[in-house]
C-alpha cells in the first residue's frame, strides 16, 4: 500500500513539475520535493526495484505530455531543404586555408599536446614513487581524455587564432612537468 501511494505521489510530483514549466516555480519546487520524497520512500520500501519502478512511473507524465502536444500540434508547412553553410564547399582559397588550419590545430596539434601533457603526468607520478605499470596506465588513460578535452575547447572558439592557446598551454605544462620530474 505504501509503494502504491509513493507511485501515485510520483505521478503527482511530475505533473507539478510540468505545471511549473509554465512559470509557477513554486509548483515545480513542490513537484521535485514530492518526487524526491517518493524516491526515498520507494527505495526504503523496495530497494532497487522501487527506484526502477518509481523512475518508470516518473517518465510516464513527461511522455504523456509530449504525446499530447504532438497529437494536438498543427501540421507545419515544410520549407524547401537548404544546404547548411558548414557543408558547402569553400569558394575562396582563404576559406579552404582556414578549414585546413582548424583541422591541423584540432586533430594533430591537440593530439601531440595531449600526449606531451600525459607524458608529463606520467613522469611526475613515476617520480612520486608510483610503479611503472601504474604510471603507464595513467598516461594511456589520460591521453585520450586530454585530447578530447582540448578538441572540445578548441571547437568552441571562433577561429584558428583562438584555438592555439589550449594546445600550446597543454604542451608547455606537460614539458614543465616532464622536465621537473
Amino acid at each position: 500500500m505504501v509503494i502504491a501511494a509513493a507511485l501515485v505521489a510520483m505521478l503527482v510530483a511530475m505533473a507539478l513539475v510540468r505545471l511549473g514549466w509554465g512559470g509557477q516555480r513554486g509548483m515545480a519546487v513542490g513537484g521535485w520535493s514530492l518526487g524526491a520524497l517518493s524516491v526515498v520512500v520507494l527505495a526504503g520500501q523496495a530497494g532497487a526495484w522501487g527506484l526502477a519502478i518509481g523512475t518508470l512511473v516518473a517518465m510516464l507524465v513527461p511522455i504523456a505530455a509530449v504525446l499530447k502536444a504532438g497529437w494536438s500540434a498543427p501540421v507545419r508547412v515544410r520549407r524547401a531543404p537548404r544546404e547548411p553553410a558548414s557543408v558547402t564547399m569553400p569558394r575562396r582559397p582563404s576559406d579552404l586555408a582556414r578549414r585546413l588550419a582548424v583541422f591541423v590545430l584540432v586533430v594533430p596539434a591537440a593530439f601531440v599536446s595531449a600526449q606531451i601533457l600525459a607524458f608529463g603526468a606520467q613522469a611526475v607520478v613515476r617520480q612520486a614513487g608510483a610503479g611503472e605499470a601504474n604510471a603507464v596506465v595513467l598516461m594511456l588513460f589520460l591521453q585520450p581524455l586530454l585530447w578530447g578535452g582540448l578538441m572540445t575547447w578548441q571547437m568552441t572558439r571562433s577561429g584558428p587564432a583562438q584555438m592555439i592557446g589550449a594546445p600550446l598551454g597543454a604542451s608547455v605544462l606537460g614539458a614543465v612537468m616532464w622536465g621537473l620530474a
